[in-house]
């Protein structure tokens, strides 16, 4: 259920209108209420550097992925990003920033992660490229899955991070939690996609960009499991 208000903002424009629902809201119960960190791994191995650097990314996010205690639920980290910051203060986000000259991709968001909330790069093992996102002034990112060996001693850094969010994948994927609207501005039209659950989100909202990946991320996870269940039945 989603709180009765939230602590980001939402530029919505008047002319915004209900989007189609989630492409998992259709599948069994049984089929979203558990996420493996297998399955996602499965989901989304595949493309990386080569693909995002096709892309001429500017920057580039980590979503790290680790299986919880005590069931092994696969769960993300996020972080709400400081409120001193410039760009997007208070926003929910994975951890990341600008490719420098000569770095690739990958490692841009390695390091971001090291640097926002101290996460080991030796810790992570780079898995697949999530997708590549395009956000205003034709900025292009790159979201890279990072699956960790184990639940994390994260450090955040008080500058850039406020706080540090462990959500399970499988709860987003419970009716209502995820919505998407479609805004105009001018003559384009864009989907802009939304996580909203008071129970691991508090009164958090996760929209834009980091819900666009989430959404790529999930809707993954949702079919590779409906074809697995498929081809095993």
């Amino acid at each position: 259920m989603a709180p009765a208000s939230y602590r980001q903002r939402v530029p919505r424009p008047v002319s915004a209108r209900p989007g189609p629902p989630p492409p998992w809201a259709a599948l069994p119960l049984r089929q979203r209420s558990s996420v493996s960190v297998g399955q996602v791994q499965d989901a989304i191995a595949g493309a990386g550097d080569r693909a995002a650097e096709s892309r001429r990314v500017g920057a580039a996010v980590l979503v790290p992925v680790f299986a919880a205690p005590p069931d092994g639920e696969a769960t993300v980290v996020l972080t709400r990003r400081s409120l001193s910051l410039q760009r997007d203060p208070g926003h929910v986000a994975f951890p990341g920033g600008r490719v420098e000259a000569g770095e690739a991709p990958a490692d841009a968001a390695l390091r971001e992660a090291h640097e926002e909330v101290g996460l080991d790069p030796d810790d992570v093992e780079i898995c697949g490229l999530v997708d590549v996102v395009g956000r205003r002034a034709g900025e292009q990112i790159a979201a890279f899955l990072g699956v960790l060996p184990r639940p994390p001693a994260l450090a955040p850094n008080a500058s850039e991070v406020e706080s540090v969010l462990e959500v399970p994948l499988a709860a987003l994927l419970a009716d209502g939690v995820a919505w998407q609207e479609r805004w105009s501005v001018g003559q384009a039209e864009r989907s802009v996609h939304f996580f909203a659950d008071a129970a691991v989100l508090g009164d958090d909202l996760v929209w834009g960009v980091s819900a666009r990946i989430l959404w790529r991320l999930l809707d993954a996870a949702s079919a590779h499991r409906a074809r697995v269940d498929g081809a095993s039945a």
